[in-house]
């Protein structure tokens, strides 16, 4: 049985994607920090720290070093390796070998003349222009923070996390969810999503997919409970909710403004706004929030979950600071592909303050999205945006392919490929 299956017609998920895009426009027009002229510092030679080694630091380091031979450029990454997690669905549903997501930094030094520290920080004064990390100590005359996001939950629940992983973190995590998922014979799985924002807005209706995709191919006795915070899925809404319905009918049960009230891991029960469900084993994806870095060196205000910077620069408040990827309240997406391109647009920026030499924003920019509902098929979604440069508006415009094609799965790795390439090749 499929609850809600179609309740959201295809009209009104672009009347509320509509509405999205006006929220966007308005509260951009009011959220610019930072806007008067940086000095530039190119009579000396300076230092840019770049914290978190994922899509957005990774990319911020590399572009900045192909506009910059001589800037001083540190990637501060407490992993040894770096892990997607964009494509990291496919491992978890036995479609992609877990090595195929993996790159180790020491390409960014050989290759392009980028320390890579691998360290964990602790706390930054930004007064003082000073990281101090748990074994160093160092001084930034730039600073990038790429850390990405923590889950919003209490520390009580933190617990419930080591039995049940959202795995929307890197590394263990996946496995983990991997390991459960291998190692299940038949019975429930429970599934949540939270309310939006949260990190890559097609994961969790993509999973749902591939780990339904997967009960079927081993045939197996079993039923996938997917309990969505949100009325309906956040992109590609009739894709996904027509391939849950003809591929998986008798696996899935989708289940609509579930609210989540409270969760016995050890009972292994899950009490929501729309009743009680058992089950055998779970991927819990709580609510999502900024870095807690972010939160411990002041950047953000009081009630915050995101943080503000300049529309179109992603600056913060204090200068010379900028916030890239999941943590940063942006027009973009918080995905692998949104931070790749903020990574850019501040390597832009800093290399024009560095060199005095201006550099033509672009005006248009754009993310594709590719989403498999099957190991052979996929959906896929792009979204344009307008930049006004005078106003400082943003117009998005959204486009949909809802039709599972074998294509896109083909141009989803070759969009993966790609990034990877530019990023560690």
């Amino acid at each position: 049985m499929l609850k809600n299956k179609l309740n959201v017609s295809r009209r009104d998920f672009l009347v509320g994607t509509a509405a999205l895009s006006a929220s966007t426009l308005i509260n951009f027009q009011t959220s610019a920090y930072a806007k008067e002229e940086r000095p530039s510092l190119a009579s000396k030679k300076a230092k840019v720290v770049i914290i978190g080694g994922g899509y957005g630091g990774v990319s911020a380091a590399i572009s900045l070093r192909k506009h910059n031979k001589d800037v001083d450029i540190l990637l501060i990454e407490k992993n040894e390796f770096f892990i997607s997690c964009p494509m990291s669905n496919l491992y978890i549903g036995d479609i992609m070998e877990y090595s195929k997501l993996c790159y180790p930094y020491n390409n960014l030094t050989v290759k392009h003349n980028i320390k890579v520290l691998h360290e964990e920080v602790d706390n930054v004064d930004l007064d003082k222009k000073v990281i101090y990390t748990n074994k160093s100590k160092i001084e930034y005359d730039f600073l990038v923070l790429s850390p990405g996001i923590d889950y919003d939950i209490k520390e009580s629940q933190k617990e419930m996390l080591l039995y049940y992983p959202p795995a929307f973190k890197p590394g263990g995590e996946h496995l983990y969810l991997k390991k459960l998922l291998s190692e299940f014979e038949g019975g429930d799985i429970v599934m949540t999503a939270p309310s939006y924002p949260y990190r890559c807005p097609p994961a969790p209706y993509e999973r749902a997919a591939l780990v339904l995709n997967y009960l079927k191919r081993r045939n197996l006795k079993a039923k996938l409970y997917f309990l969505d915070e949100n009325e309906r899925p956040i992109i590609n809404s009739e894709g996904f909710m027509n391939a849950y319905y003809e591929l998986y009918k008798g696996y899935a049960e989708y289940i609509t403004g579930a609210t989540i009230k409270d969760i016995d891991y050890m009972k292994k029960v899950i009490k929501t706004s729309n009743g009680e469900f058992k089950f055998d084993i779970a991927n819990i994806i709580p609510p999502m929030k900024a870095s807690s870095l972010i939160e411990k060196i002041g950047l953000l205000e009081k009630g915050q979950k995101w943080v503000e910077v300049d529309t179109f620069t992603f600056e913060t408040k204090v200068p010379n600071v900028f916030v890239i990827g999941d943590s940063a309240r942006s027009f973009l997406p918080k995905s692998g592909f949104g931070a790749n391109m903020q990574g850019k647009a501040v390597a832009n920026i800093i290399n024009e303050r560095l060199t005095g030499k201006k550099y033509k924003q672009e005006e248009l920019l754009m993310v594709v999205c590719y989403s498999m509902v099957s190991d052979k098929e996929a959906v896929m979604s792009e979204t344009s945006f307008r930049l006004n440069l005078e106003t400082k508006t943003v117009t998005p415009i959204h486009r949909e392919d809802n039709t599972r094609k074998e294509v896109n799965v083909k141009r989803y790795h070759e969009w993966a490929k790609g990034l990877w390439r530019e990023m560690f090749g």
